[in-house]
């Protein structure tokens, strides 16, 4: 058993993870029917999705602004996969969501850096967000951010609606997350999670927890926004807001 806080940090507080990379995610368990009333849900979603929310981005202590496609039955506790076809329509309004937000924030005049995250193979925790930035050019850098290269999946997303190629993406992490102090009173024990292929890491102020790797997350930005000359803050958190 565990919560999400406000971060989107996954604390397990009596029960032992049971997500891992060989069943990371509920899809099929009960057969979803309905498909049409699914595609004129997103329709009506995507409409919505165009517009920010600017009144909480200009706010002082706000540092970011997004939104993720909750619609049910797919987006809930215990979370179900859109087959791909159908994660294809979601993409396509992230993406119009995308341009339409870039004019609102340059309008804005408020330095940002705007991405749209696409997750694999947890399609549904897929987002566009904005964060809120000091300078003009500068982008955030994540905490989850993956070390490895590897190159984006084009051909399994690609489709005639849109165009990936149009964005840089940014390979990041996409993790269970059990911090070092939670051992006291959980069910489990760091030998257990180990075995479980856990691994050990530490923040910059000392603090020790442990990720169990369950998929990717894909950072995009549009081309020309990201260049090596611009500067970065970072963003120390292990794991994205509203996950």
């Amino acid at each position: 058993m565990g919560f999400w806080n406000q971060f989107g940090l996954h604390y397990y507080l009596c029960a032992k993870p049971e997500r891992s990379m060989y069943r990371p995610y509920n899809s099929n368990r009960k057969k979803i029917r309905g498909w049409k009333r699914r595609i004129k849900q997103v329709d009506r979603w995507g409409e919505e999705l165009k517009q920010p929310n600017l009144d909480w981005f200009k706010q002082k202590n706000a540092r970011h602004t997004y939104e993720r496609c909750y619609l049910s039955p797919f987006y809930r506790l215990d979370k179900r996969q859109p087959p791909l076809w159908f994660y294809k329509l979601i993409i396509v309004k992230f993406i119009a969501a995308y341009a339409e937000w870039e004019k609102a924030f340059d309008d804005l005049g408020i330095p940002y850096d705007l991405q749209l995250w696409i997750y694999d193979p947890s399609f549904i925790s897929s987002g566009i967000i904005c964060y809120k930035m000091q300078e003009q050019g500068e982008h955030m850098e994540l905490g989850w951010e993956a070390k490895e290269q590897k190159p984006f999946p084009y051909q399994k997303f690609a489709s005639k609606e849109y165009d990936l190629n149009e964005f840089e993406w940014v390979l990041a992490e996409e993790n269970n997350i059990v911090w070092g102090d939670h051992f006291e009173y959980a069910e489990f024990t760091l030998e257990e999670i180990l075995a479980d292929g856990y691994e050990k890491r530490e923040l910059e102020d000392g603090q020790t927890y442990y990720v169990q790797r369950i998929g990717d997350e894909w950072i995009g930005r549009r081309k020309g926004k990201l260049n090596t000359n611009s500067k970065s803050r970072t963003w120390s958190y292990q794991a994205p807001p509203g996950s």
